[in-house]
Protein backbone atom coordinates (compact mmCIF):
# COMPACT_ATOMS: atom_id res chain seq x y z
CA UNK A 1 0.00 0.00 0.00
CA UNK A 2 1.33 3.17 -0.82
CA UNK A 3 2.27 5.68 1.71
CA UNK A 4 3.62 9.27 1.73
CA UNK A 5 7.25 9.74 2.43
CA UNK A 6 5.93 12.27 5.13
CA UNK A 7 3.22 10.11 7.32
CA UNK A 8 1.94 6.81 7.13
CA UNK A 9 -1.41 7.85 5.50
CA UNK A 10 -1.45 5.87 2.49
CA UNK A 11 -1.73 8.21 -0.76
CA UNK A 12 -3.60 8.19 -4.44
CA UNK A 13 -1.44 6.59 -6.64
CA UNK A 14 -1.95 5.40 -9.99
CA UNK A 15 -0.27 1.76 -10.79
CA UNK A 16 -0.85 -1.21 -12.83
CA UNK A 17 -3.71 1.24 -15.11
CA UNK A 18 -5.80 1.88 -12.38
CA UNK A 19 -6.56 4.88 -10.00
CA UNK A 20 -5.96 3.81 -6.68
CA UNK A 21 -7.84 5.82 -3.45
CA UNK A 22 -7.58 6.12 -0.19
CA UNK A 23 -10.53 7.62 1.81
CA UNK A 24 -10.43 7.26 5.85
CA UNK A 25 -11.01 3.48 6.03
CA UNK A 26 -12.31 2.54 2.49
CA UNK A 27 -10.04 2.11 -0.82
CA UNK A 28 -11.12 2.51 -4.09
CA UNK A 29 -9.49 1.14 -7.22
CA UNK A 30 -10.72 2.57 -10.83
CA UNK A 31 -9.82 1.61 -14.27
CA UNK A 32 -11.09 3.74 -16.84
CA UNK A 33 -9.95 2.07 -20.27
CA UNK A 34 -10.44 -0.45 -21.87
CA UNK A 35 -12.86 -1.58 -19.61
CA UNK A 36 -14.14 1.08 -16.93
CA UNK A 37 -14.47 -0.71 -13.72
CA UNK A 38 -15.42 1.00 -9.99
CA UNK A 39 -14.47 -0.99 -6.92
CA UNK A 40 -14.17 -0.05 -3.48
CA UNK A 41 -13.68 -1.87 0.23
CA UNK A 42 -13.97 -1.31 3.80
CA UNK A 43 -10.70 -2.19 4.90
CA UNK A 44 -8.36 -4.47 3.74
CA UNK A 45 -9.87 -7.60 5.17
CA UNK A 46 -13.58 -6.63 3.17
CA UNK A 47 -13.97 -8.06 -0.29
CA UNK A 48 -13.99 -5.20 -3.27
CA UNK A 49 -17.44 -4.59 -4.22
CA UNK A 50 -18.75 -2.58 -7.29
CA UNK A 51 -19.98 0.96 -6.93
CA UNK A 52 -20.84 3.82 -8.52
CA UNK A 53 -18.33 6.90 -8.59
CA UNK A 54 -19.64 10.34 -8.11
CA UNK A 55 -16.82 12.46 -7.46
CA UNK A 56 -15.16 14.08 -10.27
CA UNK A 57 -12.57 11.89 -12.06
CA UNK A 58 -11.34 13.65 -14.92
CA UNK A 59 -10.22 16.86 -14.08
CA UNK A 60 -9.18 20.18 -16.28
CA UNK A 61 -5.01 19.46 -17.59
CA UNK A 62 -3.08 22.57 -17.45
CA UNK A 63 0.54 21.21 -19.40
CA UNK A 64 2.74 22.86 -17.36
CA UNK A 65 4.80 25.97 -18.60
CA UNK A 66 8.36 26.43 -19.56
CA UNK A 67 10.25 29.25 -18.97
CA UNK A 68 13.09 30.65 -21.54
CA UNK A 69 15.97 27.98 -19.73
CA UNK A 70 13.59 24.77 -20.40
CA UNK A 71 12.88 24.31 -16.72
CA UNK A 72 9.60 24.43 -14.76
CA UNK A 73 7.98 28.29 -14.31
CA UNK A 74 8.09 28.18 -11.00
CA UNK A 75 4.58 27.53 -10.93
CA UNK A 76 2.94 25.90 -8.46
CA UNK A 77 1.60 23.52 -10.32
CA UNK A 78 4.46 23.19 -12.46
CA UNK A 79 5.25 19.55 -11.06
CA UNK A 80 8.03 18.61 -13.79
CA UNK A 81 5.85 14.91 -13.64
CA UNK A 82 6.31 14.24 -17.38
CA UNK A 83 9.53 15.94 -17.94
CA UNK A 84 12.00 13.33 -18.67
CA UNK A 85 15.16 15.54 -19.59
CA UNK A 86 15.18 17.67 -16.11
CA UNK A 87 15.73 16.31 -12.60
CA UNK A 88 15.32 18.46 -10.23
CA UNK A 89 18.70 18.53 -7.44
CA UNK A 90 18.02 17.58 -4.38
CA UNK A 91 14.91 15.31 -5.29
CA UNK A 92 11.58 17.10 -4.61
CA UNK A 93 9.33 15.40 -2.29
CA UNK A 94 6.07 15.71 -3.79
CA UNK A 95 3.25 16.79 -1.25
CA UNK A 96 0.23 14.15 -0.89
CA UNK A 97 -2.09 16.59 -2.53
CA UNK A 98 0.77 16.70 -5.81
CA UNK A 99 0.93 12.69 -5.29
CA UNK A 100 -2.84 12.76 -6.07
CA UNK A 101 -2.83 15.18 -8.43
CA UNK A 102 -0.63 13.13 -10.38
CA UNK A 103 -2.46 10.20 -9.63
CA UNK A 104 -5.48 11.93 -11.56
CA UNK A 105 -3.44 13.04 -14.36
CA UNK A 106 -2.01 9.79 -15.18
CA UNK A 107 -5.50 8.26 -15.00
CA UNK A 108 -6.59 10.92 -17.24
CA UNK A 109 -3.93 9.55 -19.74
CA UNK A 110 -4.90 5.93 -19.71
CA UNK A 111 -8.33 7.19 -21.91
CA UNK A 112 -8.42 8.15 -25.18
CA UNK A 113 -8.03 12.03 -25.20
CA UNK A 114 -11.32 13.14 -26.66
CA UNK A 115 -13.04 11.16 -23.99
CA UNK A 116 -11.21 12.61 -21.36
CA UNK A 117 -11.90 16.15 -23.05
CA UNK A 118 -16.02 15.42 -23.38
CA UNK A 119 -15.84 14.33 -19.35
CA UNK A 120 -13.76 17.23 -18.11
CA UNK A 121 -16.04 20.40 -17.70
CA UNK A 122 -18.19 18.24 -15.47
CA UNK A 123 -17.79 18.75 -11.83
CA UNK A 124 -19.21 15.76 -10.78
CA UNK A 125 -20.77 12.30 -11.51
CA UNK A 126 -18.85 11.65 -14.74
CA UNK A 127 -18.68 7.90 -14.38
CA UNK A 128 -22.06 7.11 -15.94
CA UNK A 129 -20.98 9.29 -19.14
CA UNK A 130 -17.10 7.21 -19.56
CA UNK A 131 -19.18 3.90 -19.24
CA UNK A 132 -21.30 5.30 -22.10
CA UNK A 133 -18.72 6.69 -24.46
CA UNK A 134 -16.68 3.22 -24.17
CA UNK A 135 -19.60 1.06 -24.82
CA UNK A 136 -21.45 3.24 -27.17
CA UNK A 137 -18.71 4.75 -29.49
CA UNK A 138 -21.79 6.49 -31.54
CA UNK A 139 -21.92 8.49 -28.50
CA UNK A 140 -18.99 10.63 -28.69
CA UNK A 141 -20.59 12.28 -31.47
CA UNK A 142 -23.57 13.15 -29.53
CA UNK A 143 -21.45 14.28 -26.66
CA UNK A 144 -19.29 16.47 -28.38
CA UNK A 145 -22.28 18.04 -30.46
CA UNK A 146 -24.48 18.24 -27.46
CA UNK A 147 -22.68 17.63 -23.84
CA UNK A 148 -24.87 18.01 -21.46
CA UNK A 149 -27.98 16.13 -23.56
CA UNK A 150 -25.49 13.02 -23.31
CA UNK A 151 -24.76 14.10 -19.55
CA UNK A 152 -28.23 13.52 -18.90
CA UNK A 153 -29.07 10.51 -20.85
CA UNK A 154 -26.11 8.90 -19.18
CA UNK A 155 -26.79 9.66 -15.77
CA UNK A 156 -30.84 8.40 -16.61
CA UNK A 157 -28.85 4.86 -18.13
CA UNK A 158 -26.99 4.81 -14.77
CA UNK A 159 -24.19 2.62 -16.41
CA UNK A 160 -26.49 -0.16 -17.78
CA UNK A 161 -24.04 -1.61 -20.43
CA UNK A 162 -26.50 -3.71 -22.40
CA UNK A 163 -29.16 -0.61 -22.89
CA UNK A 164 -26.13 1.85 -23.52
CA UNK A 165 -25.15 -0.63 -26.81
CA UNK A 166 -28.72 -1.49 -27.55
CA UNK A 167 -29.45 2.32 -27.77
CA UNK A 168 -26.53 3.54 -30.30
CA UNK A 169 -27.36 7.32 -30.23
CA UNK A 170 -25.69 7.66 -33.81
CA UNK A 171 -29.07 5.53 -35.35
CA UNK A 172 -31.07 8.28 -33.37
CA UNK A 173 -32.00 12.00 -33.76
CA UNK A 174 -31.48 14.41 -30.84
CA UNK A 175 -34.94 15.12 -30.46
CA UNK A 176 -35.89 11.28 -30.55
CA UNK A 177 -33.17 10.99 -27.35
CA UNK A 178 -35.25 13.39 -25.57
CA UNK A 179 -38.05 11.35 -25.07
CA UNK A 180 -36.16 8.81 -23.02
CA UNK A 181 -35.71 12.37 -20.74
CA UNK A 182 -39.23 12.09 -20.36
CA UNK A 183 -39.29 15.28 -23.13
CA UNK A 184 -41.03 16.10 -26.35
CA UNK A 185 -39.25 15.83 -29.18
CA UNK A 186 -38.87 19.12 -30.21
CA UNK A 187 -35.81 20.72 -31.89
CA UNK A 188 -36.26 23.51 -29.87
CA UNK A 189 -35.89 21.13 -26.40
CA UNK A 190 -32.35 19.99 -28.11
CA UNK A 191 -31.25 23.86 -28.55
CA UNK A 192 -32.09 24.25 -25.28
CA UNK A 193 -29.52 21.80 -23.89
CA UNK A 194 -26.92 23.04 -26.37
CA UNK A 195 -27.44 26.35 -24.15
CA UNK A 196 -26.52 24.56 -20.91
CA UNK A 197 -22.92 25.29 -19.84
CA UNK A 198 -21.76 22.02 -18.86
CA UNK A 199 -19.80 23.16 -16.08
CA UNK A 200 -23.58 23.78 -14.04
CA UNK A 201 -24.55 20.63 -14.69
CA UNK A 202 -23.74 18.14 -11.98
CA UNK A 203 -25.48 15.02 -10.47
CA UNK A 204 -27.31 16.54 -8.34
CA UNK A 205 -29.02 19.67 -10.49
CA UNK A 206 -29.29 17.70 -13.59
CA UNK A 207 -32.85 16.36 -13.04
CA UNK A 208 -34.00 19.64 -11.57
CA UNK A 209 -32.60 20.77 -15.02
CA UNK A 210 -35.10 18.80 -17.36
CA UNK A 211 -37.71 19.40 -15.25
CA UNK A 212 -37.17 23.29 -15.59
CA UNK A 213 -36.80 22.72 -19.09
CA UNK A 214 -40.33 20.22 -19.45
CA UNK A 215 -42.13 23.39 -17.67
CA UNK A 216 -40.84 26.13 -20.30
CA UNK A 217 -41.25 23.89 -23.28
CA UNK A 218 -45.23 24.22 -22.01
CA UNK A 219 -44.60 27.57 -21.91
CA UNK A 220 -45.51 30.06 -24.75
CA UNK A 221 -43.02 32.58 -23.96
CA UNK A 222 -40.28 31.24 -22.09
CA UNK A 223 -37.35 33.46 -21.24
CA UNK A 224 -35.14 30.21 -21.89
CA UNK A 225 -35.37 30.89 -25.83
CA UNK A 226 -34.14 34.46 -25.41
CA UNK A 227 -30.61 33.05 -23.27
CA UNK A 228 -27.26 33.23 -24.64
CA UNK A 229 -26.20 30.30 -22.12
CA UNK A 230 -28.10 28.44 -19.65
CA UNK A 231 -25.96 28.26 -15.96
CA UNK A 232 -26.79 26.90 -12.56
CA UNK A 233 -28.42 30.84 -11.36
CA UNK A 234 -30.80 30.56 -14.50
CA UNK A 235 -32.14 26.95 -13.26
CA UNK A 236 -32.21 27.65 -9.31
CA UNK A 237 -34.01 30.71 -9.65
CA UNK A 238 -36.47 28.91 -12.56
CA UNK A 239 -36.87 25.91 -10.11
CA UNK A 240 -38.11 28.17 -7.13
CA UNK A 241 -41.72 29.49 -7.59
CA UNK A 242 -41.77 32.09 -5.93
CA UNK A 243 -37.86 33.67 -7.25
CA UNK A 244 -39.09 32.43 -11.12
CA UNK A 245 -42.38 35.19 -10.88
CA UNK A 246 -40.09 37.56 -9.22
CA UNK A 247 -37.07 37.85 -12.15
CA UNK A 248 -37.39 39.53 -14.97
CA UNK A 249 -36.45 38.12 -18.57
CA UNK A 250 -33.75 41.02 -18.22
CA UNK A 251 -32.47 39.73 -14.56
CA UNK A 252 -31.86 35.96 -16.50
CA UNK A 253 -29.78 37.12 -19.11
CA UNK A 254 -27.60 39.03 -16.35
CA UNK A 255 -27.55 35.83 -14.35
CA UNK A 256 -27.26 33.91 -17.40
CA UNK A 257 -23.80 35.62 -18.72
CA UNK A 258 -22.62 36.04 -14.99
CA UNK A 259 -19.46 34.16 -14.51
CA UNK A 260 -20.14 33.82 -10.84
CA UNK A 261 -23.54 31.63 -11.54
CA UNK A 262 -21.82 28.85 -13.19
CA UNK A 263 -21.11 26.26 -10.38
CA UNK A 264 -23.83 27.45 -7.98
CA UNK A 265 -26.75 29.69 -7.84
CA UNK A 266 -26.55 32.86 -5.36
CA UNK A 267 -28.82 35.89 -6.84
CA UNK A 268 -31.66 33.54 -6.31
CA UNK A 269 -30.95 33.74 -2.77
CA UNK A 270 -30.47 37.02 -2.98
CA UNK A 271 -34.37 37.22 -4.23
CA UNK A 272 -36.20 34.47 -2.16
CA UNK A 273 -34.14 36.77 1.14
CA UNK A 274 -35.81 39.84 -0.36
CA UNK A 275 -38.72 38.09 -0.81
CA UNK A 276 -39.36 36.48 2.46
CA UNK A 277 -38.09 39.57 4.67
CA UNK A 278 -40.82 41.68 2.68
CA UNK A 279 -43.23 39.52 3.59
CA UNK A 280 -42.12 39.94 7.35
CA UNK A 281 -41.50 43.03 7.37
CA UNK A 282 -44.88 43.69 5.61
CA UNK A 283 -43.61 45.87 3.17
CA UNK A 284 -44.49 45.55 -0.62
CA UNK A 285 -44.57 47.00 -3.83
CA UNK A 286 -47.39 46.19 -5.69
CA UNK A 287 -44.96 44.55 -8.33
CA UNK A 288 -42.39 42.26 -7.07
CA UNK A 289 -40.66 41.59 -10.20
CA UNK A 290 -36.65 42.90 -10.29
CA UNK A 291 -35.96 44.18 -13.37
CA UNK A 292 -32.12 43.66 -13.48
CA UNK A 293 -29.53 42.92 -10.66
CA UNK A 294 -28.35 46.09 -9.76
CA UNK A 295 -31.83 47.40 -8.39
CA UNK A 296 -32.57 43.88 -6.96
CA UNK A 297 -29.42 44.29 -4.75
CA UNK A 298 -30.37 47.69 -4.20
CA UNK A 299 -33.62 46.58 -2.86
CA UNK A 300 -32.29 43.77 -0.94
CA UNK A 301 -29.81 46.19 0.91
CA UNK A 302 -32.41 48.54 1.96
CA UNK A 303 -35.12 45.66 3.12
CA UNK A 304 -31.87 44.17 4.77
CA UNK A 305 -31.34 47.31 7.05
CA UNK A 306 -35.09 47.18 7.88
CA UNK A 307 -34.99 43.80 9.00
CA UNK A 308 -31.86 44.17 11.43
CA UNK A 309 -33.28 47.35 13.29
CA UNK A 310 -36.48 45.21 13.54
CA UNK A 311 -34.01 41.88 14.96
CA UNK A 312 -32.44 44.03 17.18
CA UNK A 313 -35.70 44.90 18.39
CA UNK A 314 -37.08 41.49 19.08
CA UNK A 315 -33.52 40.60 20.51
CA UNK A 316 -34.20 43.34 23.09
CA UNK A 317 -37.48 42.65 23.76
CA UNK A 318 -36.64 38.95 24.26
CA UNK A 319 -33.46 38.98 25.98
CA UNK A 320 -34.14 36.81 28.53
CA UNK A 321 -36.21 34.50 26.73
CA UNK A 322 -34.09 31.26 24.76
CA UNK A 323 -34.30 31.94 20.94
CA UNK A 324 -35.58 28.62 19.76
CA UNK A 325 -32.63 28.12 17.36
CA UNK A 326 -32.95 24.48 16.35
CA UNK A 327 -29.41 22.91 16.95
CA UNK A 328 -27.32 22.35 13.62
CA UNK A 329 -27.33 18.77 11.97
CA UNK A 330 -23.75 18.79 12.04
CA UNK A 331 -21.01 20.01 14.98
CA UNK A 332 -18.30 22.68 13.74
CA UNK A 333 -14.90 22.41 14.19
CA UNK A 334 -13.83 24.82 16.44
CA UNK A 335 -12.09 27.73 15.53
CA UNK A 336 -12.03 26.59 12.10
CA UNK A 337 -16.20 26.59 11.31
CA UNK A 338 -18.72 27.37 14.48
CA UNK A 339 -22.17 26.93 14.20
CA UNK A 340 -24.55 30.17 14.67
CA UNK A 341 -26.80 29.18 17.12
CA UNK A 342 -28.68 32.48 17.96
CA UNK A 343 -30.87 35.45 16.75
CA UNK A 344 -28.08 37.67 17.85
CA UNK A 345 -24.84 35.99 17.12
CA UNK A 346 -26.44 35.84 13.41
CA UNK A 347 -27.35 39.67 13.70
CA UNK A 348 -23.64 39.94 14.26
CA UNK A 349 -22.90 37.93 11.78
CA UNK A 350 -24.49 39.69 8.89
CA UNK A 351 -23.32 42.83 10.29
CA UNK A 352 -19.60 41.71 10.46
CA UNK A 353 -19.82 40.38 7.38
CA UNK A 354 -21.84 43.09 5.39
CA UNK A 355 -24.38 40.01 4.21
CA UNK A 356 -28.35 39.57 4.85
CA UNK A 357 -28.02 36.40 6.95
CA UNK A 358 -30.02 37.56 9.58
CA UNK A 359 -33.02 37.01 7.71
CA UNK A 360 -32.46 33.21 7.91
CA UNK A 361 -33.51 33.62 11.59
CA UNK A 362 -36.98 31.99 10.53
CA UNK A 363 -35.17 29.04 8.44
CA UNK A 364 -32.95 28.70 10.66
CA UNK A 365 -36.06 27.91 13.70
CA UNK A 366 -37.64 25.83 10.93
CA UNK A 367 -34.74 23.79 10.71
CA UNK A 368 -34.63 24.12 6.96
CA UNK A 369 -30.98 26.15 6.81
CA UNK A 370 -28.68 26.48 9.50
CA UNK A 371 -25.80 28.97 9.69
CA UNK A 372 -21.99 28.31 10.01
CA UNK A 373 -18.98 31.43 11.24
CA UNK A 374 -16.48 30.41 8.85
CA UNK A 375 -12.96 31.14 10.24
CA UNK A 376 -9.99 29.16 8.88
CA UNK A 377 -8.76 28.95 5.67
CA UNK A 378 -10.34 32.14 5.12
CA UNK A 379 -13.28 34.53 7.07
CA UNK A 380 -16.77 33.70 5.08
CA UNK A 381 -20.15 32.95 6.47
CA UNK A 382 -21.79 29.26 5.40
CA UNK A 383 -25.11 27.73 5.09
CA UNK A 384 -26.23 24.65 4.39
CA UNK A 385 -29.87 23.76 2.97
CA UNK A 386 -31.85 20.91 2.83
CA UNK A 387 -34.64 20.72 -0.22
CA UNK A 388 -36.96 18.27 1.02
CA UNK A 389 -36.90 16.31 4.71
CA UNK A 390 -35.27 13.27 2.82
CA UNK A 391 -32.68 15.17 1.01
CA UNK A 392 -28.93 15.56 1.79
CA UNK A 393 -27.31 18.67 3.79
CA UNK A 394 -25.63 20.69 0.77
CA UNK A 395 -24.10 24.04 0.40
CA UNK A 396 -26.77 26.85 0.12
CA UNK A 397 -24.02 29.77 -0.08
CA UNK A 398 -20.53 30.30 1.03
CA UNK A 399 -19.06 33.99 0.91
CA UNK A 400 -16.91 35.95 2.36
CA UNK A 401 -17.50 39.73 3.33
CA UNK A 402 -19.60 41.51 1.00
CA UNK A 403 -21.05 38.68 -0.75
CA UNK A 404 -17.72 37.94 -2.47
CA UNK A 405 -16.16 34.65 -3.82
CA UNK A 406 -14.14 32.58 -1.59
CA UNK A 407 -10.93 30.69 -2.57
CA UNK A 408 -10.94 27.48 -3.99
CA UNK A 409 -8.99 25.87 -0.80
CA UNK A 410 -12.48 27.38 1.29
CA UNK A 411 -14.51 25.90 -1.04
CA UNK A 412 -12.92 22.45 -0.91
CA UNK A 413 -11.75 23.04 2.63
CA UNK A 414 -15.97 23.05 3.56
CA UNK A 415 -17.16 21.06 0.77
CA UNK A 416 -14.82 17.83 2.56
CA UNK A 417 -15.99 18.95 5.99
CA UNK A 418 -19.79 18.49 4.85
CA UNK A 419 -19.12 15.19 2.63
CA UNK A 420 -17.53 13.69 5.73
CA UNK A 421 -20.99 14.16 8.39
CA UNK A 422 -23.13 13.41 5.27
CA UNK A 423 -21.27 9.89 5.09
CA UNK A 424 -21.90 9.52 9.16
CA UNK A 425 -25.49 9.74 8.87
Amino acid sequence: MPRSAQSDIPVDVFAEGALRLFRDTTEMRLTAWPVPQAERRLGRESAWAPFLPEFRVVHPYRPKRKSISGKGSGSQLAFDFFDDTFEPNPPVRLTPTQLARKAFEQFRFSMPKPVAHVLEPFRTNQWPLLVMLRYDESALDLAQSNPVLAFSLAQKLRGDREMIAALKCSHMRQRDLLEILELPSTPGAVNLFRKISPASINGDNWWSMVQVIRRELAEKKSPLYHLPTINSGVIEILQNPDASRAASPTLLKEVSCDQAEKHRGRIVHIITSTLQMQDELRVHTGNRKFQNIELLKRTHAEVTEQYRRRIRQLIDANRHETDHFRSPPFPGIPGQIEPITSAEDLVNEGEEQGNCVASYAVRVRQGTTFIYRVIQPERATLSIVRPSPFADWQIGELEGKYNTDVQAETDEFIRNWLDRHRNLI
